[in-house]
């Protein structure tokens, strides 16, 4: 088959240009073909290559590497493989070889060689591997922490347990022996009693809230909310109160709405915390207000905690609902009760503001809203 002459020197100037190195090498390993790319990965010239031995071109030991593959070529397999080849600049090039045997009448007459560089494919499949044995070790320490969580979790649980019911039953008994006693005992007696039981409420709403906190920091899982009857609601948490303290608390009910959807046990460790707040930051005797109201914009159920007190240090108010935050009027707290009452509304899709701040008192509102699918 006569080729043309230009198809001939388009094809070799497409040999000589191509960055592959493309050779022949006859049954006697002698080289009778090779193109420009020999030149940058071996140093050699392609013209003076031709009757030069491959074990003259690899050398020893990387003929001897290679040797395996060239006995395959010559007995008329193809082969393909990968090899590191240093070049004479000193750098390492990773490629990948095939050797394509020329078989004519059923006799191999030499093979064709082309080695193709792939040092960037390798160094991606590397980073790939690299990355996915980091992904691997992040999804292994994720689930060790989620292990350690769930771990925690449960001892808090024993340890609320182990807790509460040992002070539920010490109230219990105060306030059993201060209604025996209420008539027959002097009055410095019944006050050290009431005293015992408002230590009593502060331990029990400190395992309360840090017990909360240690469940939001480890993920809140999904509300589980009802629909609550709201005046139910509102006196189950200022049945929380010690028995003086309720006495204190007044309802002041604006709205015609009877229920609302709420998880009823985070909303009652909400509204009880803002409930002790005012009782401790407001002055004895003094009334608490829990005011319930609409509103249209945005739709939602507001309730008001309004006290008497003195107001909050005006240092701690850009920070009050944030977690670890102390007011003027803390002794020994840990700053997680405002920080809860936030959290808590945050995750009923509500919020939490301080809506009045005066030497007068100050109101706390929880604006919490309908389900989104109500």
């Amino acid at each position: 088959m006569n080729v043309p002459a230009d198809a001939l020197r388009v094809i070799e100037f497409l040999m000589q240009k191509t960055p592959t190195m493309i050779a022949y090498w006859d049954q006697g390993l002698r080289c009778r073909y090779a193109n420009g790319a020999y030149k940058t990965w071996f140093g050699a010239d392609p013209e003076k290559m031709i009757g030069m031995t491959l074990m003259d071109l690899l050398g020893p030991e990387l003929f001897a590497l290679n040797e395996p593959y060239v006995r395959g070529a010559l007995a008329g397999l193809e082969q393909t493989f990968e090899r590191v080849v240093p070049g004479p600049d000193g750098v390492r090039r990773n490629s990948l070889a095939k050797y394509m045997p020329d078989i004519q009448d059923g006799v191999v007459q030499g093979f064709v060689v082309t080695v193709t560089e792939i040092t960037q494919l390798k160094q991606l499949e590397e980073a790939l591997a690299r990355e996915t044995a980091m992904r691997k070790d992040i999804e292994q320490r994720a689930q060790e922490l989620s292990d350690l969580l769930i771990e925690r979790s449960e001892m808090l649980d024993v340890l609320a347990h182990e807790v509460r019911q040992p002070l539920n039953n010490a109230s219990a008994a105060l306030q059993s022996a201060q209604a025996a006693l209420v008539t027959i005992a002097p009055p410095g007696l019944t006050q050290r009693l009431e005293r015992a039981q408002s230590v009593l409420q502060q331990v029990r709403s400190s395992i309360d809230n840090t017990l909360a906190a240690a469940a939001l920091l480890a993920g809140p899982g999904k509300l589980n909310r009802i629909d609550m009857d709201i005046d139910t609601f509102v006196q189950v948490c200022i049945q929380d109160l010690g028995e003086a303290d309720q006495a204190r608390v007044r309802v002041d009910r604006q709205t015609a709405t009877r229920t609302a959807s709420m998880d009823l046990g985070l909303m009652r460790l909400a509204l009880r915390n803002l409930l002790l707040n005012a009782v401790r930051h407001s002055p004895p005797g003094t009334p608490i207000v829990v005011r319930l109201a609409d509103s249209d914009e945005p739709l939602a159920l507001l309730i008001d905690v309004i006290d008497q007190g003195t107001g909050f240090d005006p240092q701690v108010l850009p920070h009050l609902f944030e977690r670890g935050t102390q007011g003027r009027h803390c002794h020994g707290g840990r700053g997680l009760g405002l920080y809860l009452v936030h959290r808590i509304l945050e995750m009923h899709g509500g919020q939490t503001c301080l809506l009045q701040q005066s030497a007068a008192g100050s109101t706390i509102r929880m604006i919490l809203p309908p389900q989104e699918d109500e």
